[in-house]
C-alpha cells in the first residue's frame, strides 16, 4: 500500500535542527515526506505563499520574527490557510504557548522532548484536525449560501402573496358589493334559486376576503411590520364583541356559543381589534369541529397574582387533537387533520396568526386536547403598569 504524499515546510535557522526533524519525520511511516526548509522568517512565509506546503514546522525565535509575528504576517485567520503549523521552541513557556495556540497554531513542541514518535503523532493529528476544520468551514459556507437563498425567496414569497392580497382585495370587494346589490333586488327582481346561489358567492367572497387578510398579516408579521395600536381595554368588551360576531355562524351551525367572564377584571392593556381577531379564530375553529346540538365556551379568569394576567380559554366537545399535533398546529401552514378526514379548506395561517399576536402582546398560547374529548385553546395576556400604558397610549408599536 502506497503512502499519501505530504510535503513539509521546516523554517528554523538551525541547520542542525533542520536535519533532525527530517530525519525524525523520515522514521515515520504514515507519509511519504518531502521537505521544504527556510532559515527565517520572511523567506518562510514566501515559501508559504509559492509552494503552498501541506503542514509547516516553524521555530518560535527566527532571527527576524518571534513566532506570534510571524503568525500575524500569515494573515488574522489561520484558520484559513491550506495548511496546518505546528511551533517549535526550545523554551518551555507556559505563556508562549498559550499565546501561541490563541494564535491559531494546530499544535506546539518544546525540541527538548522532541521524538520521532512526538513529531510524528503531532504531524498526523495536525492534518486530521486540519482537515476536520476545512470539512466544517466547508459546511458553514454552504449553509450560510442555503440559509442565504432562503431568506431571498422567502423574501420573494413574501412580497408576492402581499402584492396579490393587494391585488386581489379591490375586485373582490366589488365583486361581493354587486352580489349584494342584486340580492337585495336593488338591481331588479330575482327569484329565490337565483337568491340562494347568490347568496352562496356572497359567502364564498367573504371566505376569500378572511384568507387574504390572513396573507395580508402573515406578510406583515414576516416584514415587523404588523401594527400594534394597545390601549387600555375591558377584556369583558372584547369577548362580548367576538362572541356577538361569531353568533350567527354558531346558531346556523346548532351550536350554543356562550362566554362566562369573571367579575372585576382589571383592565388590560391591548389592541381590541387584534385580540378580537384571536377570539374569533379560536371560536371560528371551535365551531367548524363541533357537532350540531353541541357548545363553544369562552372563559375569562384572572391568573394567581405571581403570574400577573388573565387566562382566556375557549373550549368545545369536538373530535379533539392528537397529542403528536399539539406543538404543530400553531405552525405556519400546518392544518390538523386525521388521515379520513374531508379537507374543509382555510390556508392554514389562523393559529399561527394567534400565536403571534399573542407573543406581541407578551402573552403565552397553547392548547390541551384529547381526540374525541374535545379541546381547549388557553391564551393569557398580562397586566400592566400604569406608565407602560400611558407610553404605550401615546403611540402604536410595530413589529
Amino acid at each position: 500500500m502506497s503512502k499519501k504524499p505530504l510535503q513539509v515546510l521546516i523554517i528554523d535557522d538551525s541547520p542542525a535542527d533542520q536535519e533532525i526533524c527530517c530525519q525524525f519525520l523520515r522514521e515515520h511511516a504514515e507519509y511519504d515526506y518531502t521537505f521544504l526548509c527556510a532559515s527565517s522568517g520572511k523567506s518562510g512565509i514566501e515559501l508559504c505563499q509559492s509552494a503552498q506546503p501541506d503542514c509547516v514546522l516553524v521555530d518560535y525565535l527566527l532571527p527576524d520574527l518571534d513566532g506570534i509575528a510571524f503568525l500575524a504576517a500569515l494573515g488574522a485567520d489561520l484558520s484559513a490557510l491550506p495548511f496546518p503549523i505546528i511551533m517549535l521552541t526550545g523554551y518551555g513557556n507556559e505563556m508562549l504557548v498559550a499565546e501561541a495556540m490563541r494564535a491559531g497554531v494546530a499544535d506546539y513542541l518544546p525540541k527538548d522532548v522532541l521524538s520521532a514518535k512526538s513529531l510524528g503523532r503531532a504531524i498526523t493529528n495536525a492534518m486530521e484536525k486540519h482537515r476536520l476544520w476545512r470539512a466544517l468551514e466547508e459546511q458553514r459556507r454552504l449553509l450560510w449560501r442555503s440559509n442565504a437563498e432562503l431568506r431571498r425567496r422567502n423574501e420573494e414569497i413574501c412580497t408576492f402573496y402581499h402584492m396579490l392580497s393587494h391585488e386581489l382585495k379591490t375586485p373582490l370587494t366589488a365583486a361581493r358589493e354587486f352580489v349584494a346589490i342584486v340580492i337585495d333586488g336593488l338591481a331588479g327582481p330575482i327569484n329565490e334559486t337565483q337568491r340562494e346561489y347568490l347568496g352562496i358567492a356572497k359567502e364564498s367572497c367573504d371566505q376569500m376576503t378572511l384568507g387574504l387578510n390572513d396573507l395580508l398579516d402573515v406578510a406583515r408579521l414576516d416584514t415587523g411590520k404588523l401594527h400594534l395600536d394597545p390601549k387600555r381595554t375591558e377584556i369583558a368588551t372584547v369577548v362580548e364583541r367576538a362572541v356577538a360576531m361569531m353568533a350567527p355562524m354558531a346558531e346556523k351551525a346548532g351550536i350554543a356559543l356562550t362566554a362566562q367572564v369573571e367579575s372585576s377584571l382589571p383592565d388590560l392593556m391591548m389592541d381590541a381589534r387584534r385580540m378580537v381577531q384571536v377570539l374569533t379564530n379560536l371560536i371560528g375553529n371551535a365551531l367548524k369541529y363541533t357537532a350540531s346540538g353541541g357548545w363553544v365556551t369562552v372563559r375569562v379568569t384572572l391568573l394567581p397574582p405571581e403570574q400577573d394576567g388573565v387566562l382566556v380559554a375557549v373550549s368545545d366537545p369536538g373530535r379533539g387533537i392528537a397529542p403528536e399535533q399539539h406543538a404543530r398546529i400553531f405552525e405556519r401552514l400546518y392544518q390538523a387533520r386525521a388521515e379520513d378526514d374531508v379537507f374543509e379548506g382555510g390556508l392554514g395561517l389562523g393559529l399561527y396568526i394567534c400565536r403571534e399576536v399573542v407573543k406581541l402582546h407578551r402573552g403565552e398560547i397553547w392548547v390541551e386536547s384529547t381526540p374525541g374529548q374535545g379541546s381547549t385553546f388557553f391564551f393569557t395576556l398580562p397586566l400592566y403598569g400604569v406608565s407602560m400604558m400611558s407610553e404605550s397610549k401615546e403611540e402604536g408599536i410595530s413589529v
